[in-house]
């Protein structure tokens, strides 16, 4: 049964990777995976049966959920449900957020014990004769100005704008582009509330991505074997990035999870609370009927409860 929840959790990291404003990482802490997901990449060299047994149902999940969802979405649930579509991811985010608010307590009040040792030194650890109420308030409002930096720049990327649709042709340098835009999805993927969809729609390679994925999908299921080689070659060195973005940009959270956690979940926290608003404002346009609203309430509460459920699992 684990297995298979853990499947569904990889679904779901994958269709929020082809959503415009919506970040796969945001989706692993509001489903209470990130650090273990976090921890078996960056560990797959040192325990390599472990970790990939950790992330192969997730990778499964991952790949069903772009090959099965990826024109679903982009062509028709995006296209003709925008508002309830996007809502149901709003639920997903907003309803991660008390585990994600629950370890941040957690590693404030860790923090604060590290600070009141029992031997009265820490003035001396903060150094120039700072007292424990003092370095508490300094931490606190540290903690408050790196919430809001990071909430500020998910509402900046908003404004990013949209690039037009680059020419992908196989080329030497389409290879490299195409590596380079496959560690910026990638990072986008780890970092939460960074949407890699809306890094790939600025610089114009989003609908040349996901249409070289329906185009692939469907030649091979065609048995076209030239137009499903063509989509390949572009495809595969996409690929090769994200596995180097993944690895590298996990690496370097594990490292700011074990020295700096607390500031970390607060950085995290500010850009999952500011998800929601890019989701939202991507699913505007025309008119919205009364319909709409009330099937995005229900794709919301939805989303919630399934994101609250498998965070508290």
């Amino acid at each position: 049964m684990k297995f298979l929840f853990d499947i569904i959790r990889g679904a779901v990291i994958g269709i929020a990777n082809i959503i415009p404003g919506v970040s796969g990482g945001t989706m692993m802490v509001t489903m209470g995976i990130y650090d273990k997901l976090i921890g078996s990449i960056t560990g797959i060299v040192k325990n390599f049966k472990k970790s990939i047994k950790t992330l192969f149902p997730y990778i499964i999940g991952m790949v069903v959920g772009i090959g099965a969802f990826a024109f679903l979405l982009t062509k028709v649930l995006l296209v003709k449900a925008p508002l309830p579509t996007a809502f149901a991811f709003i639920g997903l985010i907003v309803g991660g957020v008390p585990v994600l608010v629950k370890k941040t307590v957690q590693a404030g009040k860790k923090k604060e014990a590290d600070t009141e040792d029992a031997t009265g030194t820490v003035a001396e650890k903060a150094g120039k004769g700072q007292s424990v109420a003092e370095q508490k308030k300094s931490n606190l409002l540290l903690c408050i100005l790196v919430f809001v930096l990071f909430f500020a720049l998910i509402i900046g990327m908003q404004f990013m704008g949209e690039g037009a649709d680059r020419e992908v042709t196989f080329s030497f340098g389409t290879v490299l582009i195409m590596m380079f835009m496959g560690v910026l999805a990638a990072a986008a993927m780890v970092i939460p509330g960074v949407s890699g969809s809306l890094l790939l729609l600025a610089f114009g390679f989003y609908n040349p991505v996901t249409g070289a994925i329906t185009d692939f999908i469907s030649a091979v299921f065609d048995f076209d074997i030239a137009t499903a080689w063509d989509k390949f070659l572009i495809l595969f060195p996409f690929g090769i990035g994200v596995l180097l973005g993944i690895f590298f940009v996990a690496k370097l959270i594990e490292w700011l999870l074990k020295k700096h956690e607390r500031l970390t979940y607060c950085g995290i926290l500010g850009l999952v609370c500011a998800s929601p608003i890019p989701v939202f404002l991507n699913a505007l346009g025309g008119t919205v009927g009364v319909i709409a609203v009330v099937a995005s309430v229900i794709t919301f509460v939805a989303g919630f409860v399934v994101a609250y459920a498998m965070g508290r699992e």
